[in-house]
């Protein structure tokens, strides 16, 4: 991914309706939450300020949100 002042809104995974900053770089902890994932944006959340060039690792059901619907 490559990323410029991207802002994103993660409030229907998280909950938080404060936008999150997101980076290109390599993450250096294991990220297991979705709110460490500095460097992965979702599905179904809200690009609000910057732009970026990403490649998608998953699709469907295996989506953070995918999941969030099989749980329901």
């Amino acid at each position: 991914m490559d990323s410029v002042s991207l802002l994103v809104e993660e409030a229907p995974l998280t909950g938080e309706s404060v936008s999150v900053h997101k980076q290109a770089e390599v993450l250096t902890t294991d990220g297991d939450l979705l709110q460490d994932q500095k460097n992965m944006i979702f599905s179904s959340t809200v690009v609000n300020y910057g732009s970026a060039t990403g490649v998608v690792v998953f699709t469907g059901s295996n989506t953070a949100i995918g999941r969030v619907q099989q749980q329901v």
